[in-house]
């Protein structure tokens, strides 16, 4: 306990004050999150270019995000760290262990530029999120910081149906995911107290919201306390455009969330949202108040 009280302090110093260059190690992160440091706190010593990050293993990632920390967080780790292998000789080739990441590559060599390729990784959603032996894959063939970063912060989604397995059954509904998670949202709280960036989590018997700057504001729901979902949404020539989620409770305070991009006109993460809610709770009424 001492040990771990000493490094938290050691690393509060080095957080408010410039100092030599250090090593920003997995373990410090940790310690720093436990006790509550500031996410911008910990990415800023982390691109500071005096510090550097050693090689981060896989269950090292794990580690990170079993204890929450932000995923902004553990992607500039994994940015900056070398690669936990070593890269392949020249005329051989790095193979990743997640086909999504042999399709982006496909599709920016192609031509298609980041932003779209960008847009199309964050409505459509990811089945799982990249390795480090994936990181390699995509940094070997340049892809560009925006696309990985957008494979690590995309929606998950359930894997799609094999076609095989489709063949007599095309019109059974679609499988409902265990669980999905939903970053790039913004908890409205009230007139004396700021706003917060975050993640929700949505499994069938709970939604867990993972707050972005504080461990200690995060909190769960549970479905069974639910009474209805309000969307404010905007009537668009093209659609609906919802931009805001009010969690109705039965007994208690609501919860209110808008999308991080709905000052740039973004939504995805609110319409992610709502399709995960239609998934995995499909008798809770969703009420749209139209504008």
């Amino acid at each position: 306990m001492k040990s771990v009280l000493a490094l938290f302090a050691l690393f509060t110093i080095l957080l408010a004050f410039p100092v030599t260059a250090e090593e920003i190690t997995v373990d410090k992160v940790l310690a720093a999150q436990s006790f509550g440091a500031p996410a911008e706190s910990i990415l800023a010593r982390i691109n500071d270019p005096a510090n550097t990050v050693p090689s981060i293993p896989a269950a090292d990632v794990e580690k990170l995000r079993a204890a929450m920390v932000p995923e902004p967080v553990v992607s500039a780790l994994l940015a900056k760290a070398p690669p936990a292998a070593p890269i392949p000789a020249a005329g051989t080739s790095q193979q990743p262990d997640n086909p999504k990441a042999v399709e982006v590559v496909k599709v920016f060599k192609a031509g298609t530029s980041e932003k779209l390729i960008v847009d199309q990784l964050m409505q459509n959603g990811v089945v799982q999120r990249p390795s480090l032996n994936d990181l390699i894959y995509l940094k070997e063939n340049n892809v560009p910081e925006g696309v990985i970063r957008a494979l690590m912060e995309a929606p998950l989604v359930a894997a799609p149906l094999a076609a095989g397995a489709a063949v007599g059954r095309s019109t059974a509904p679609p499988p409902v995911p265990s669980q999905v998670e939903v970053d790039g949202l913004v908890r409205k709280t009230g007139l004396f107290k700021k706003n917060s960036g975050g993640k929700l989590v949505l499994t069938a018997d709970k939604i867990h919201w993972v707050d972005g700057k504080n461990q200690a504001d995060s909190f769960e729901m549970f479905p069974a306390g639910l009474k209805a979902l309000r969307a404010d949404c905007l009537a668009r020539p093209d659609g609906r455009f919802c931009y805001e989620l009010e969690f109705q409770m039965s007994k208690g305070s609501d919860f209110t969330f808008t999308d991080a991009k709905s000052d740039v006109g973004g939504n995805e993460s609110i319409k992610a949202v709502l399709a995960a809610v239609k998934a995995l709770y499909p008798k809770l009424p969703i009420v749209e108040k139209i504008k």
